[in-house]
């Protein structure tokens, strides 16, 4: 019989990488022959927290999964799953999340947009725009772009969080970037463990308004 971590593993695998604790229980307890324990939960959570370095009862040893910090509790996903993102060469990862996210200075400054925290979002999401619903399949994966509600750059220095994050794609990333359409929480798709905080919205709609 495979071992908990190995179902988990599956589990995780068959629910794109990421999902909320009570997916994985249900998909583990669909794979797992019976009979169960009975505190199943309890052991599938205490593998995963042993899994990784993201918990305080990590062994020391493999790091196998990720939790989704600032997402809400509970979400948890596969580390190898994590995509990897070609980055020009003077660019670097953003660390998880930050409200003063980094720069670095050449001719100008330039925001290290692409971090580990938006990659979990949109995988959260399945790179699906959370305003047309668009998903754009690219040789076999799927493709989205992370936008920061309230950008990061100057004037405006908004914080890397996932409060500040929309998943969307590139056509509608173009335009938030300019302030060209308003945001409607009520029409945004919503994934469970992911709030946009109404501030941010509303500090981009008031951009619109300004530009009137």
């Amino acid at each position: 019989m495979a071992t908990w971590v190995e179902d988990i593993t599956t589990a995780l695998n068959n629910l794109s990488g990421i999902a909320p604790l009570s997916s994985i229980y249900a998909e583990v307890k669909r794979i797992r022959p019976l009979p169960h324990p009975v505190a199943i939960e309890a052991t599938i959570r205490g593998a995963i927290e042993r899994n990784s370095a993201d918990s305080q009862a990590h062994l020391g040893g493999k790091d196998l999964f990720f939790s989704v910090h600032g997402l809400g509790a509970g979400i948890w996903g596969l580390r190898s799953s994590i995509p990897l993102t070609r980055l020009a060469n003077d660019l670097e990862p953003l660390p998880v999340g930050t409200m003063q996210p980094e720069k670095r200075e050449q001719v100008i400054y330039r925001i290290l947009r692409e971090g580990i925290l938006a990659k979990k979002i949109k995988m959260l999401h399945e790179n699906q725009c959370q305003l047309c619903l668009t998903r754009i399949n690219l040789s076999g994966e799927s493709y989205a772009e992370a936008h920061h509600i309230k950008p990061l750059g100057s004037p405006h220095f908004g914080p890397d969080i996932a409060e500040n994050i929309v998943i969307v794609c590139p056509n509608c990333h173009v335009k938030l970037d300019y302030f060209s359409i308003e945001l409607d929480p009520k029409e945004l798709v919503k994934k469970n463990g992911h709030t946009i905080g109404q501030g941010y919205i509303d500090y981009h709609n008031a951009q619109i308004r300004k530009s009137c």
